[in-house]
Order: C-alpha cells, then structure tokens, then sequence
C-alpha cells in the first residue's frame, strides 16, 4: 500500500512539474522566471531536509507522509481555483513550489527509511530499485499524461487531476500499519540528532564518498531535467503534449535503469554500474546538445534517465546497506539535500539558455559530467571497488 500511495503521489507530482513549467513559460515567455519557478522547491527542501529526517528518526512515519500528501493535494487544488478565477500570477506558482519543496522534504525521509524495516536488509537492492522503477514509471506515464490532459482540458483541469490523485493517495498510505522509529533516536535534542547524524556521515568513508559523488552528479545533470520543457519549446518547437513526450523518455531510460539495478547482487561490482551512470549521462547530454533533432533528443533523454537511475536507485541502496538503522533517516535527509541544491545549477543552466544558447549551455553541462566520471574512477577507489 506504501508503494501504491508513492506512485500516485509521484505521479501527480510529476504532472504537475510538467504543467507547472509549461504554465509559467506560457503567462511570463521569460526563461528565467521560468527557472526561478522550477527551483522554487529547493530553497526550502535545502532548510526543511534536515529537520525531515531528525522527525523521521523520532515521529510515526506514516503521519508524516499522510501530512505531506494532503498539502500537496490542497495546493494543487487551490491552483486550479485561482485558474478558474482567472487571478493566477507567476509569483502563486513560486509560492506553491516553495511549500511542496517542505513537503517533499518531511515525506522523503520518512518513506526511504521505513523500506529497510519493512523488507530486511537482504532485500534492500530489490525494494529500492522497485521503489526506483515506480517513480521511473511515473516519470515514464505521467508527464506525456499531462501533457496530453493540458491540451484537453486546459491547467486547471491538470490541476484538478492532480489534487485528486494526490489525495487518493492519502487513502492508500492510511492501509500502511504504522512506522515507528527506532526507540535510540529520541533520547537527544532536535539539534543533536542533526549534529549526529553529520558526524556520522563524516566518519562513514563510504557513505561519505557516495554522497559527494551523488551530490556532484546532480548539480551537473538534474538542471537540465528542470529546464527540459524550455529546451524542448526553444531547440524542437514543441509543444506541451511534445514536451511530455520528451520526459516520458526520460521515464523509459529510467525504468531500463532501475530493471538493471533491480538485477544486481552483492558482487556484481556494483560500484563501476554506479560510476558509469556519469558516462551515461554525460554523453547523453552530449548527444542532446550536438543534434537538435527531435529523435536525438529522445535517444538522449533515454540515456539520462538511465543514467539517473544508476546514481538514485543504486546509490540509495548502497547508502542505505552501510548505514546504521538509527540514522536512516538522518542520512536519507542530507541525500534529499541534493535537491535543495539545485539553484546552484539550475539559476546558471537558465542564465546560460538565455546568454549562450540551450545547445552551448547543455554542451557544457555533458563536458563537465565527463570530466567528473573520469576524475571520480580514477581517484574515488572506494566507490569503484564496491560490489
């Protein structure tokens, strides 16, 4: 039921990302307002991820998702009013990312960490690689969904889809019993278990390696996912049900990824499948940038989700296999950091959209992705040689 209530959620999210980016392009045609608006969410899943993951470690965990999930619900169901009122503004969409970046920052933490007391150990690659393939679905179904929905029955029906499914989703996690954490983490104050949970990150080699790997990963890959609708417009004249398209490609490379992922075992030199997801998606975007062709661009697409996919599913796996029960969350709190982070590369992607040109702007994105695959083989000997 877990499961069913994260693909719904997910899956309105992802609508809504699409709508949302089409949206405000369309009532502002600037493209860095546009980005402004993509990133909103990050700012405060930067200051709320920490505090997620402490309250994770020490609250019921199905009450947080269930918050975090009618929030969502509301917003999107408060957007499609000021739609239909015809009071909308660029500055509500800012404000309803900022709040669902909080959101997504309470949910995550909470969800990650109750799958490895839900499943055992000897089933984590599995479970987050199910988890992986069932957000790569979404990303796969979703996006194309609303795309198509926003040429039917314009944004505000998206939204009302959304904040539907966002509720309903609600129902399915009520059906999950209840995820108390571990009893340890309770005894400290809120600022302790943070401190804590830092410390142990710093003195846990590898997980410290597989978030600065992930980290830098991110910030060279995931603004071009955000700014993928304003590519599509400016380099292939798409439209919304084309941009859609576009990121269920995105969708499929991501659910060949986690099909991989699910497939590995404890042995299989999982640390070079995770170092080469770096490859992957630099030289997808590569391909991206040097052919403005529309199949390019999907071919493209396909490989970054897949190489997403080696750097999420696998990467959360092997954190979560070397991390003590009691800071779970803790740690899966930092790792949702990675995107409270995103304006140190989405503002930039923008800026060099509008200055250089989309192509020139993903040329440099894929050439510094490369540089950083070949740096982190050659000197990151912990992460090359997990298995």
């Amino acid at each position: 039921m877990l499961w069913f209530g994260m693909v719904l959620s997910m899956g309105g999210f992802q609508m809504q990302m699409l709508v949302r980016t089409v949206l405000v392009y369309d009532l502002s045609d600037d493209r860095l307002i546009t980005g402004l608006v993509t990133l909103g969410f990050a700012p405060s899943l930067l200051l709320v991820s920490l505090y997620g993951g402490v309250l994770s470690d020490r609250m019921e965990r199905r009450l947080l998702i269930q918050v975090a999930q009618t929030v969502n619900g509301l917003l999107a169901g408060g957007v499609a009013l000021l739609i239909i009122t015809d009071n909308l503004a660029w500055g509500h969409l800012f404000a309803v990312s900022v709040i669902q970046g909080a959101m997504f920052a309470l949910q995550m933490p909470a969800r990650q960490a109750a799958i490895p007391s839900m499943v055992g150990k000897e089933n984590l690659a599995n479970a987050f690689a199910l988890n992986a393939m069932a957000m790569s679905l979404m990303s796969l179904i979703a996006p194309a969904l609303g795309g198509w929905l926003y040429g039917q029955i314009d944004p505000e029906g998206v939204y009302l889809v959304v904040a539907v499914t966002m509720l309903v989703s609600v129902v399915f996690t009520s059906m999950v019993p209840k995820m108390y954490p571990p009893v340890a983490a309770n005894a400290d104050s809120v600022v302790q278990n943070v401190v804590a949970g830092f410390r142990y990150i710093k003195n846990n080699k590898i997980v410290l390696n597989l978030m600065i790997y992930s980290v830098i990963v991110a910030l060279l890959s995931m603004p071009f996912r955000m700014m993928i609708p304003v590519y599509g417009k400016d380099i292939y004249g798409s439209d919304a049900a084309q941009v859609g398209i576009l990121l269920t490609a995105v969708g499929l490379g991501g659910v060949i990824g986690s099909i991989s992922v699910a497939n590995l075992r404890s042995g299989h030199r999982r640390g070079w499948f995770l170092l080469g997801g770096a490859i992957v998606s630099g030289a997808s975007l590569g391909l991206v940038a040097g052919l403005p062709v529309f199949v390019a661009g999907l071919i493209g697409m396909i490989g970054i989700g897949l190489g997403e996919q080696a750097r999420w599913a696998l990467g959360q796996s092997l954190i979560m296999e070397s991390t003590a029960d009691e800071y779970r969350a803790r740690v899966m709190s930092v790792l949702m950091m990675t995107f409270g982070l995103m304006p140190l590369g989405v503002y930039p992607m923008a800026l060099a959209m509008d200055y250089l040109g989309g192509q020139v702007a993903v040329g440099i994105s894929a050439v510094l992705m490369l540089i950083f695959a070949v740096v982190s083989i050659s000197f990151l000997p912990r992460l090359r040689n997990l298995r």
